[in-house]
């Protein structure tokens, strides 16, 4: 089983490989995150809103970043099904 900081360094190589591009790259929201049963729930927003705070540069439609604390497996959820847990 992970522990939170682990699963928060898969979650930000998840961003950095799969999630990430040229005109956008996204960033673990400090302080956002949360455990239920296994799962680690983490937000994400684009790094350079996080840095500037520009409305332009917000990623708008993604929801929390899922980590399974037994296998590691990152999975970004969707607006809707963040929404349901009512982590943050």
């Amino acid at each position: 089983m992970l522990d939170i900081e682990d699963a928060a360094v898969l979650a930000q190589s998840f961003l950095d490989q799969q999630v990430s591009h040229e005109g956008m790259t996204f960033a673990l929201v400090e302080g956002e995150r949360a455990q239920v049963g296994n799962d680690f729930y983490f937000d994400c927003q684009s790094a350079a809103y996080l840095r500037d705070g520009d409305p332009r540069d917000m990623a708008v439609g993604t929801g929390y970043l899922r980590v399974d604390g037994k296998t590691g497996e990152c999975r970004l959820l969707g607006a809707v099904e963040s929404a349901e847990p009512d982590l943050f």
